[in-house]
């Protein structure tokens, strides 16, 4: 069941707004992306938005971004074209001035990536152009740090997305996948959405390769992390066969 975030986020918010602290940004993020919650995602990005308002800085911009990514990215599970193209636009200027930064350069860069590849969904006649910029950001992330969980996650999934005559491989982004998951624990990253949602794809890609059992161990970790993960729950995990 969802918990219903009106309720959650904005009590959390008010106090959170005098403490700036960019780790229960993470945390608020999680519980969104968890209850596929655009409402929450939504409020997010304004209480990030007045965190780079109240004390502006690189880090700041990047949370802010990373949230809005967020939200762009909880979009796409109803295709909803309308609330992607209000905040779209913000997130990628904010991404294109930090893709010059040399602490996030690389992780802006592939984010940057990821929106275009979001808008090639929606709009797939845009893909003759947008396709190479997409794959000349993330070969430029990769090169700029190939060990970042979030650079490796991205180009998992444009591997993924990617037919086959253009370059993408379903085996190279289940590796790269599994790497990512790998960089993302023990870090700050590891009980984030993104370490989730490698979880979930890590899953889909072995179920798609015919190996249930392994899509249903994968699934079961994630259930471990988070036992409330609607997404696997309730329509990945009873997809599987168990025959």
């Amino acid at each position: 069941m969802k918990t219903n975030s009106k309720f959650l986020i904005l009590p959390m918010m008010i106090v959170l707004l005098a403490m700036g602290i960019p780790q229960e940004l993470k945390q608020m993020n999680y519980l969104a992306y968890l209850n596929s919650d655009k409402e929450a995602w939504k409020q997010n990005v304004g209480f990030a938005y007045k965190i780079y308002q109240d004390k502006p800085s690189e880090e700041a911009k990047f949370q802010l971004a990373l949230t809005e990514y967020g939200l762009l990215n909880a979009t796409m599970f109803d295709q909803d074209e309308k609330l992607f193209e209000a905040y779209a636009s913000d997130c990628q200027d904010r991404l294109e001035d930090l893709s010059e930064s040399k602490k996030y350069g690389a992780e802006a860069k592939a984010l940057l990536s990821g929106l275009l590849g979001f808008k090639m969904a929606y709009s797939p006649m845009k893909a003759m152009f947008l396709g190479p910029k997409s794959s000349a950001l993330l070969e430029e992330a990769m090169k700029k740090n190939p060990q970042s969980a979030i650079v490796l996650k991205q180009y998992a999934s444009n591997l993924y997305f990617t037919p086959e005559m253009w370059g993408g491989d379903k085996e190279l982004a289940l590796k790269t996948y599994l790497k990512s998951t790998e960089k993302f624990e023990g870090t700050d990253f590891e009980k984030s959405w993104m370490h989730l949602d490698n979880l979930a794809w890590t899953g889909i890609l072995y179920q798609e390769a015919g190996n249930q059992a392994l899509a249903r161990q994968t699934w079961e970790e994630a259930l471990k992390i988070e036992p409330d993960f609607y997404w696997i729950s309730k329509r990945l995990l009873p997809s599987l066969n168990y025959n």
